[in-house]
């Protein structure tokens, strides 16, 4: 049922956390007339699922630019009712009549025959579950990385594009974004700048420096906390102090949800799938090693320092961050390039966060703040090709991300950054995960998504489900 409200009365309403699942900021118009009559392929309309720092950041307001929002779903209401006042603010600049409802279960999104696309920014372990059903719901989706959560979880989206036909558009922005300094990184690359390639160096920052023990209480009567663990084991709401004053995030106290999510093995990969995602994706795409067939790879965590003990790769505390924090991993491709990713800027490098790329001819680093080096400066007089890009696109170059999204919905075409690049670069990320946490060197097959003659690591390649949220295709 729709309730009806003024805009101020709502926006303070939901500043409160008032809004619940099923209320709706209703102009008593009918959501069609948002579309002006036209076909959804032209004007999508679309869901948020998860509204966390990325929905305010970008894609409340980016994805809204191309067409309206129906309904919102977070199982926090104070979550919901914030992110519902920027999906107001954008409908009345755009003229949309607000027809917004909002939902604590995903799946009522997913029944909503008015939704032609969902956005995920769940936190990781929720990703591929509501991906996967979206589809089968005949929504497209575009979903923040990483993708998923293990390495099985990759295959089963890949099943499930192929069984739906649907449209999944991977956040990692880094392909389109930034003034195209990445793109360009790559492009130098392939276009054989520096040479024979002989080493990346990812470097990816470490995580908060916490490890204490944080206090079991209470969850908050606003989180509908069983459902916030889906998948992951049942446990303990725990809290701790308010870490984190400035920046994305600030303000929630120490433990396992918002921005804190991702230093948590049950519901993560830490920095290694956070950060790690983005740049091992793009240096992977410039390797070209972003494929099946590409033999082998060695897997050696050279240094790792995590908060608690591990046995036999799982965390023996459970009260505190357990993800690695501090780590040092060589993968060895078979064509002997090998690909460092590390937790600290790489003082020896000249560098900071960012990739390294050394070859032969020289080096570069990229980041998203420069592209700078000698093979960069080398372009003022012998400047890339002029189709570079658009080849690495194939075809065209985009002009945002969520651009490209909502263009592949009405092409139908492949996004630039798809799910099949997607698995390839994050199961690199999964796997050096598994070898810091065993604690020894592995030899991972691309070719068959598994471990060489190491049992006990290929028990990682996926995890056992909470019942009740299994994946199925």
């Amino acid at each position: 049922m729709s309730v009806k409200k003024s805009r101020r009365t709502f926006l303070q309403s939901s500043a409160l956390g008032v809004v619940g699942a099923g209320i709706s900021y209703w102009t008593g118009l009918p959501l069609s007339a948002a579309v002006d009559s036209k076909s959804p392929n032209e004007r999508p309309v679309v869901a948020f699922v998860g509204t966390g720092i990325r929905f305010h950041t970008a894609l409340g307001r980016q994805s809204t630019d191309y067409g309206p929002c129906a309904a919102i779903c977070d199982v926090d209401a104070v979550q919901a009712g914030r992110a519902m006042q920027v999906v107001v603010d954008q409908h009345h600049k755009h003229g949309y009549p607000i027809v917004v409802a909002t939902h604590e279960d995903y799946r009522h999104v997913l029944d909503r025959q008015d939704v032609d696309a969902v956005v995920i920014a769940t936190p990781d372990h929720w990703h591929t579950k509501i991906a996967i059903e979206a589809m089968q719901a005949g929504k497209d989706v575009y979903c923040e990385k990483p993708l998923t959560l293990t390495i099985r979880e990759g295959q089963q989206i890949l099943q499930a594009i192929e069984s739906t036909g649907r449209v999944l558009q991977v956040g990692s922005q880094q392909r389109t974004e930034f003034d195209k300094m990445f793109a360009t990184a790559v492009a130098l690359v392939r276009n054989g700048r520096v040479g024979q390639m002989k080493r990346v160096t990812c470097a990816i920052g470490d995580a908060p420096e916490v490890g204490h023990a944080l206090q079991v209480t209470n969850p908050p009567k606003h989180l509908n906390w069983d459902l916030w663990q889906g998948q992951a084991p049942a446990t303990d709401y725990l809290q701790g102090e308010i870490f984190h004053t400035e920046g994305w995030g600030a303000g929630h106290p120490l433990g396992r949800t918002h921005r804190y999510f991702r230093w948590w093995y049950e519901y993560s990969g830490g920095i290694v799938t956070d950060w790690g995602a983005h740049h091992i994706d793009i240096a992977t795409w410039a390797l070209d090693q972003q494929r099946a067939d590409i033999g082998p790879v060695t897997i050696d965590p050279l240094e790792g320092e995590s908060r608690v003990p591990f046995k036999d790769g799982m965390p023996t505390l459970n009260d505190r961050f357990n993800t690695f924090n501090k780590f040092k991993v060589r993968m060895t491709f078979a064509n002997g390039v090998e690909m460092d990713i590390r937790h600290d800027a790489s003082d020896d490098l000249g560098m900071e966060n960012g990739i390294m790329f050394q070859g032969s001819k020289g080096r570069f680093l990229v980041n998203r703040g420069k592209l700078v080096g000698k093979p960069v400066e080398a372009l003022v007089d012998n400047p890339l090709p002029e189709d570079a890009l658009a080849n690495l696109y194939g075809g065209k170059v985009p002009t945002g991300h969520m651009a490209n999204f909502m263009e592949c919905i009405k092409t139908r075409k492949q996004p630039v950054s798809d799910a099949l690049s997607h698995h390839r670069a994050i199961s690199f990320c999964h796997a050096a995960n598994i070898a810091l946490r065993l604690g020894r060197k592995l030899v991972f097959d691309p070719a068959i998504e598994e471990f060489v003659g190491d049992s006990q690591a290929n028990s990682f390649l996926e995890r056992e489900q909470r019942k009740g949220f299994e994946i199925h295709v």
